[in-house]
């Protein structure tokens, strides 16, 4: 009555509201009957906001009158058997959340006592056999504010749960209907027991006589999976309102009835679905898609008028409230009422938005791929602040942001991490791939072996997948389209194996993980890039001491903080150490660190632990089969180079190519994390990565060429010295070199005494070390190298470095 009202006064649902002071909400439930006894002081400013006559007023006071039954849509224990609905079993225990939350035994209701208690069972009703966390319960009860018993309180409610779900005459048992595990409770009800299941299973069965062309049994299937549904998910309960899983099956709900009014419309059924369509276009006043199933089941039916009507209201609204047009859907649905195009013929649908093939049919699916959190997660505040801090992808379209980092630096566990801590933020499900972008095989995985495994999880039945590449990409982003999901892309090669799994629009997250850094992604599609570097120093020590035990941690602190430095404080490499540890309890941490004192070869030797997971070298050795030759030898050449960076030219020069490839190898090992960039420019090997890097030098290139190498180094910084000095001391004599070997990169002429002296500061670090370098080569870079050097105005200290040389 208030909805006809409002229409004929020509008000939105958002006019009335402020007119009467009522919130939008409450509004809603008025027009569709989840809530009929307003108090006297809202049916009367309901009444002057309409502008009543006195007899409208009382038609409208007797319609809004107590029911005799039914207190906040919870019904009364020993309810008259003309008030049961027909979907309730003849004998046993019957759950029901599609409306108002009840249980019933043997087709008598049953009192399920405070609105808390009512909340914890529609929390697990919601998510049958899944484990829902204690946590998650105290957080709808209480929200911010939970009182010091909140544990003991939601202990008693399962208690009294328990006792009333179990069978008449049984003592409850720990694994009866409600189960609990650790923290967490999960809810086993007999078969065909919860409203939710029968609904799932109709409308599988549906979809199945649907994609196998019997479109009369499906919408037979289709019409007793609505039949169960009897109003908004847990209706009247106000404590779980809004929360993510509720949310979820109110959309599950609207998407069967949409394929339901789809076949419908199809057979030429209009009339079947008409109230349940105007029932949830009421609920959802701006849903587009609702509406232009309902505008066709309008004309069709012979109310054309009522359909532009429709239209035009809902037009009206999305300009007034949102300030948009009607999308693609309802403008075509509106062109085919104008048209008279309401049927479709053979093997397509034209009742709906546009003609297509009929689509396939998919079962309501809700992934859960993440796998376990990370035991022992230690720090990362500040990258989980960054991904927290993301923009909302509620409001906009997909939201796209990569980890990246070198090897061994905790990017997985740190996306699971996040990931599980905001689980409950993508109420339609997690997607998780391993793309093996580097990994022991060598073979990254395919996109399209990637969108196959999506389809699959997400319900696609495998004999309707397209056979076509394109055309099961094309379905994957449709099929994310309306939903809220967030997708982990784990170890990704580059830019391109990532690209083909975005979704194409919707309100997704996806959070990528890499060694490379991707730059490609946040160029064509404005990711956001994280990248995460070791840990600080404290949350180091936390990492190992979690993993030694605390007495140990405190006992021996100083050996604790040295081995987390000696672990260059990577997540891997102290996970390491600790589980060495933990396999020698008597070892004490002073000789591990010992052994990690000597050569590069004793440092990997201590972190190693023979699984080829978690082994470093192991690891390293992906990222570097993945290299191409060019770069995978500079990158074993680098390790020949004495000081903390390199140049493009110094690198050519190493590796005898042009500057042009150096610099292309340079990119590709900085783009795959092997080298950071300290300064723009200059080349930096990770300690770890270099010890590695040192390793492979010696196995796979000779003595020879080896020796080759270092001399065209050598030659390249002693030419540069010499033009430098030329540049700062014009006048002064200088000293004859030979000319530099074939391969090597000089300059002539530095600009004038300031650029000299600009190169020598960024070189000087290098400079020391090839005097060192240059001692053992046996060649006259040993003395013309640090007599060149010498001639730049040195310090005492610096001094006493060149003579330690």
């Amino acid at each position: 009555m208030v909805r006809t009202y409002r229409r004929e006064a020509g008000l939105t649902q958002r006019e009335l509201a402020m007119r009467a002071g009522l919130s939008v909400a409450a509004l809603r439930d008025f027009e569709q009957g989840r809530r009929g006894r307003p108090r006297a002081n809202s049916l009367a400013a309901l009444v002057g906001a309409l502008g009543l006559d006195p007899e409208q007023a009382i038609d409208l006071a007797k319609a809004a009158a107590p029911s005799r039954s039914r207190e906040r849509g919870v019904l009364q224990a020993g309810a008259e058997p003309a008030q049961i609905p027909a979907s309730i079993p003849e004998r046993g225990l019957w759950v029901s959340v599609l409306g108002p939350l009840e249980v019933w035994r043997d087709r008598t209701a049953l009192a399920l006592g405070p609105f808390t208690r009512r909340a914890v069972l529609a929390l697990l009703a919601t998510e049958p056999g899944a484990l829902v966390h204690r946590d998650t319960i105290v957080d709808v009860l209480w929200a911010q504010s939970p009182p010091p018993s909140a544990v003991s309180l939601i202990q008693a409610h399962v208690s009294r749960l328990r006792r009333l779900l179990e069978p008449a005459g049984l003592p409850p048992r720990e694994d009866g209907v409600i189960v609990s595990e650790g923290g967490a409770y999960r809810l086993r009800l007999p078969q065909n027991a919860l409203d939710l299941q029968a609904f799932r299973a109709f409308a599988v069965r549906a979809d199945g006589a649907s994609v196998r062309g019997d479109l009369r049994q499906a919408c037979e299937f289709y019409e007793r999976a609505v039949e169960l549904w009897r109003g908004d998910p847990l209706a009247h309960l106000d404590l779980v309102r809004g929360h993510p899983g509720v949310d979820a099956l109110g959309r599950e709900l609207v998407a069967v009835l949409l394929r339901y009014a789809e076949l419908a419309c199809e057979l030429g059924e209009y009339e079947r679905v008409l109230p349940r369509l105007h029932s949830v276009a009421a609920a959802e006043p701006l849903n587009e898609l609702v509406h232009a199933r309902l505008l066709i089941a309008l004309a069709a039916s012979g109310q054309q008028a009522e359909a532009l009507w429709l239209y035009e209201d809902l037009r009206r609204r999305l300009d007034r409230e949102l300030g948009v047009y009607p999308g693609d859907e309802l403008a075509t649905a509106h062109l085919r009422v104008l048209r008279g195009e309401f049927s479709g013929t053979g093997g397509t649908r034209v009742c709906g938005f546009r003609t297509v093939q009929r689509p396939i049919a998919v079962r309501y699916v809700v992934p859960w791929q993440l796998p376990a959190a990370p035991r022992r997660f230690t720090g990362r505040k500040r990258e989980l602040a960054a991904l927290s801090g993301l923009p909302d992808q509620r409001t906009g379209g997909a939201a796209i942001c990569a980890l990246v980092g070198m090897v061994g630096v905790g990017k997985t566990a740190l996306a699971v991490e996040w990931a599980h801590r905001m689980a409950e933020d993508f109420p339609d499900g997690h997607l998780f791939v391993d793309l093996r972008g580097f990994g022991p095989s060598g073979n990254s995985l395919a996109p399209g072996d990637a969108v196959y495994g999506f389809l699959h999880a997400l319900g696609v039945p495998p004999g309707r997948l397209p056979d076509d590449a394109e055309e099961q990409a094309k379905l994957y982003r449709s099929l994310l389209a309306h939903r809220r999901l967030l997708i982990v892309l784990d170890n990704a090669r580059d830019a391109g194996q990532v690209r083909p799994l975005l979704p194409g629009a919707g309100k997704c997250m996806v959070l990528v993980t890499s060694r490379n850094r991707l730059t490609g992604l946040a160029a064509t599609h404005g990711a956001q890039l994280v990248e995460v570097g070791p840990l600080d120093a404290a949350e180091a020590r936390e990492l190992l001491a979690s993993g030694l035990g605390a007495e140990r941690a405190r006992t021996e602190c100083g050996e604790v903080a040295e081995l987390a430095e000696r672990c260059l404080r990577l997540p891997l490499a102290l996970r390491n150490a600790a589980a060495r540890v933990a396999a020698f309890p008597g070892l004490p941490l002073s000789a591990l660190t010992a052994s990690m004192r000597g050569g590069r070869q004793d440092w990997l030797n201590s972190l190693e632990t023979g699984d080829p997971v978690s082994s470093v070298r192991a690891v390293l050795s992906w990222s570097q089969s993945a290299l191409s030759p060019g770069a995978a030898r500079l990158f074993r050449l680098l390790a020949l180079h004495p000081g903390p960076d390199v140049t493009v030219g110094a690198a050519a020069s190493l590796a005898e190519v042009s500057c042009q490839d150096a610099h292309a190898a340079l990119t590709e090992l900085y783009d795959d994390c092997l080298l950071t960039q300290r300064i723009l420019g200059r080349f930096a090997f990770h300690d770890l990565v270099q010890a590695y890097a040192a390793e492979q030098v010696l196995e796979h290139d000779d003595e020879a060429g080896r020796t080759a190498a270092v001399r065209r180094l050598l030659d390249h910084y002693l030419h540069l010295t010499a033009a430098a000095v030329r540049a700062m001391y014009p006048q002064q004599p200088r000293l004859a070199l030979g000319a530099p070997l074939p391969g090597v990169v000089t300059v002539d002429e530095f600009s004038g005494p300031m650029g000299a002296g600009e190169w020598f500061e960024a070189e000087q670090e290098v400079l020391f070390g090839l005097v060192e370098l240059a001692a053992g080569s046996g060649s006259t870079h040993a003395w013309q190298l640090p007599w060149l050097v010498r001639r730049f105005e040195l310090g005492d200290g610096q001094l006493r470095r060149l003579a330690g040389a």
